[in-house]
């Protein structure tokens, strides 16, 4: 649909580039946020996962610094070195030494690991056992032959972290236990005297990260060898991360993360790592997570864009108004001023260009109203000469035409007859005279034709009729004197004219629509289509005088819609159809 409001194409236009420059911005800005939000989320995360990693790190050397404490102490030392044969006699130093231990787990528990509550195991070589918890869980016996065992021992001194296993003595969140192990050495000669077992469970280590797991998250925590010390699902511990659970693919990889896809599903991944430990910490985080808070901004920022993109077209309609209805208003004006309203301006009320161009157009209706006073005034004076001399040639030949026919009567010697004719002519002409330039009633040229019929019927006796019906509500309207007379006079020459037959001639009158219609029919011989055209045409044809003088008398009257219509054919009469308007004023046209 083709747009013809000037408002509406400038409103399309300006909406159209605001959006298309609004919509590429917004694309690039979105692209562009959700790479930084994304970054930054990933940065965040890592962040907070490395101070994850601390809290671990603090956590494991408070329990470190436990193990110090105990594997330097002198009276440990003395304990694991008395001979077995003393700890069966159950001598006195034996006795102390034991409540000295005893005494230093237990303190070293509460000092240092209240909150972490780690198991306190030593094992000595000559069966000199302490506990926090039970004596009896770990003999040399039972754990010479562990790997693990020979682990600690082949590290001499320095603390060993061993991976989760489920104690079956534990209860609840208590039985997945994760270990550390010390060896404790004489500090005189070297020499292995026993090992230091500590047994934390592996909630203290979960407890460290459990905040930060929803919204889908998961955290693991492996050991060198990539085994799972520490999840949220119990029954991953011990299972190997990478080869029981990454199963994917990595897609990207940058600075703070990568994204690894798998069963169909996107994770962003990351890792911080406990140097000192050889642990790592991962977080696998959904990418529907990540992409939340970006999901959020973008709506944000659409709904923003979207509540801009209203107000732009709010502020481009009031413009596109404020902008254009000046012009509107001129070219209402303009159509005005086309129907032919010049008393018209339009209100000036600014002072820029388009206040120029309405004070400019002010002038050209004033220039164009004094031009068309001036061309009527003009064309008035025109057309009444015209109307003069057309005027001039209808009572000349009028009076010619009907002297002749006293003429006529008077060389037949039918001097009655041209006596009464002379009588009727002189009672015409009083009538006709006065009136004959002049806007008469419809009724008084009806009455002016009825004379000259009358004329006629005495020079042509019994070889004419005429039948006059026209419609009474028309009868008052205003036309041209003595524009049926000439057409009548055809009428009767014609019909009279045609192999003996006597003439009919039929003059009706009636309104159509906002037009008069009069017809004047009779039965003459007819007329071909190049002998209507000549009628018009040929300045010389013998009917110049009547049909065309009476046509352009209308025409010179009301314009150019209106006149006469020939219709006729070939020996079936002719049909001469006068167009007047209804309102009978003499309009000028031009």
């Amino acid at each position: 649909m083709k747009i013809k409001s000037i408002t509406a194409k400038l409103c399309l236009l300006l909406t159209t580039f605001i959006i298309t420059i609004s919509i590429v911005i917004a694309a690039w800005s979105i692209k562009d946020t959700n790479k930084v939000v994304q970054v930054e989320m990933g940065k965040l995360n890592s962040e907070i996962l490395d101070e994850v990693a601390d809290n671990i790190s603090i956590f494991l050397s408070n329990i470190e610094e436990i193990g110090t404490n105990i594997v330097e102490d002198n009276k440990i030392n003395s304990a694991l070195a008395i001979s077995k044969e003393d700890i069966l006699n159950r001598t006195e130093e034996v006795i102390n030494l034991e409540k000295y231990v005893e005494v230093l787990l237990n303190e070293q528990v509460w000092k240092y690991g209240k909150y972490m509550k780690p198991d306190l195991y030593i094992v000595s070589e000559n069966d000199f056992n302490f506990s926090t918890y039970s004596k009896n869980k770990y003999t040399m016996e039972s754990i010479k032959n562990e790997t693990w065992y020979s682990e600690i021992v082949k590290a001499n001194g320095k603390t060993v972290l061993l991976s989760t296993f489920e104690d079956e003595e534990g209860i609840g969140p208590f039985k997945s236990i994760f270990r550390m192990g010390r060896s404790i050495n004489n500090l005189i000669t070297g020499e292995t005297l026993g090992v230091l077992i500590m047994d934390i469970s592996e909630k203290m280590l979960f407890d460290r990260y459990n905040k930060i797991i929803k919204d889908g998250k998961n955290i693991y925590i492996v050991d060198l060898k990539g085994n799972i010390i520490s999840n949220k699902d119990k029954r991953l511990i011990g299972k190997n991360y990478f080869e029981d659970i990454q199963q994917g693919e990595y897609i990207e990889e940058n600075e703070w993360y990568s994204v690894i896809k798998r069963d169909n599903a996107n994770y962003i991944k990351l890792e911080s790592t406990l140097d000192k430990y050889g642990w790592s910490i991962i977080e696998e985080i959904p990418s529907n997570v990540i992409k939340q808070p970006i999901k959020q901004i973008t709506e944000k920022f659409i709904l923003t864009l979207t509540l801009v993109i209203i107000v732009s077209f709010i502020i481009i309609y009031k413009l596109s108004i404020w902008i254009t209805k000046p012009v509107i208003n001129m070219k209402n004006t303009m159509k005005q001023v086309m129907d032919g309203n010049l008393n018209l301006k339009v209100e000036v009320d600014r002072n820029d260009e388009i206040g120029s161009l309405e004070e400019s157009f002010n002038n050209m209706i004033k220039w164009l109203e004094e031009s068309i006073e001036e061309i009527k005034e003009q064309e008035k004076q025109k057309r009444i000469a015209e109307l003069s001399f057309l005027q001039a040639q209808i009572n000349p030949h009028f009076l010619y035409n009907t002297l002749s026919g006293v003429r006529f009567l008077v060389s037949m010697n039918k001097n009655e007859e041209a006596e009464e004719m002379l009588f009727k002519f002189t009672k015409l002409l009083r009538n006709v005279l006065p009136k004959a330039s002049e806007l008469i009633c419809l009724n008084e040229e009806i009455e002016i034709v009825a004379d000259y019929i009358e004329l006629q019927k005495i020079r042509y006796p019994n070889l004419f009729e005429v039948d006059i019906s026209i419609q009474e509500s028309i009868k008052n309207i205003k036309v041209p004197a003595l524009i049926l007379q000439p057409v009548v006079e055809n009428a009767i020459f014609y019909s009279i004219d045609n192999e003996g037959k006597k003439g009919k001639i039929r003059i009706i009158g009636y309104s159509e629509e906002d037009k008069i219609i009069i017809e004047v029919i009779d039965n003459g011989k007819g007329m071909s289509n190049r002998q209507i055209n000549d009628v018009f045409k040929n300045k010389e044809a013998m009917n110049r005088v009547g049909l065309i003088n009476v046509h352009e008398r209308i025409q010179l009257n009301y314009g150019k819609m209106y006149g006469i219509e020939i219709i006729s054919e070939k020996g079936k009469g002719t049909r001469i159809r006068y167009i007047l308007p209804k309102r009978g004023d003499t309009i000028w046209r031009f």
